[in-house]
């Protein structure tokens, strides 16, 4: 089996880096959400190991089921397999304003792909393939996903248009924190001009406030209990003046 359980809903079913749930070197992890009569995925990957992520989403008989692709920000590492994963599956893609223009135009200087290929964070041959948003992931707005419930949380900081989404199962909360916040409530501000570091600190000092079990990011490790503290720890240090520790 090549998805990994991390609660009772939720699965790593790709990542650049775990060994079970891997699907590209070049993909950030990709968690799928499942409620039952309905799943949904939170991120996609670059699209260079979809074929891989579809074989693990069937594994676990999720393929029929998925109706929903909520992608956290632009950046192709999280959103560049959206518009295969929508060719497949069918599955509405779910995005803030902001990347909804982006993904459609397929920018590459809008999110930094080329930017990023050119320093070597991307194959020279990658491109990011547009992809058509269905559903506008506005501040505060929820979805029914079977018996979860998941909520868009704009936050910006690590680019524009970045968006989080707290997933409530009726016992426990779970944050898909993208790019935003990582374990031990470290950032990734990069020299990109749509970083913003005092947005950062509103968006860590927002998080802060929500009712989190598990922090679930999209790169380096997961924290499976006690998230609410990693992202205390970030609002603090940003509270300071002092942007948290850097993950790049």
């Amino acid at each position: 089996m090549s998805a990994r359980e991390l609660t009772p809903a939720i699965r790593l079913v790709g990542s650049g880096t775990d060994a079970e749930a891997r699907t590209s070197p070049y993909d950030c992890h990709v968690f799928l959400l499942d409620g039952g009569g309905a799943c949904a995925l939170v991120d996609t990957g670059t699209g260079l190991g979809t074929e891989v992520l579809l074989r693990h989403l069937d594994e676990v008989a999720a393929l029929d089921r998925l109706t929903h692709v909520f992608v956290t920000h632009y950046h192709a590492d999280h959103a560049g397999g959206a518009a295969a994963i929508r060719a497949a599956t069918g599955a509405a893609v779910c995005a803030s304003t902001g990347t909804a223009y982006a993904l459609a135009t397929g920018d590459e200087d809008v999110t930094q792909v080329a930017e990023a290929r050119r320093v070597g964070v991307y194959p020279e041959d990658y491109r990011l393939a547009s992809c058509q948003v269905d559903d506008v992931a506005e501040d505060e707005k929820s979805w029914e996903i079977g018996d979860l419930r998941v909520t868009a949380y704009a936050s910006p900081g690590h680019c524009d248009g970045h968006v989080c989404f707290l997933v409530d199962d009726g016992d426990t909360t779970a944050l898909c924190t993208g790019d935003s916040i990582f374990a031990g409530g470290r950032v990734s501000i990069q020299a990109i001009p749509d970083c913003r570091p005092y947005e950062y600190r509103l968006t860590a000092s927002r998080l802060a406030r929500l009712p989190v079990d598990a922090l679930l990011p999209g790169h380096l490790d997961l924290v499976l209990a006690g998230g609410a503290a990693h992202l205390a720890t970030a609002a603090e240090t940003f509270d300071r003046l002092v942007p948290p520790p850097n993950i790049v």
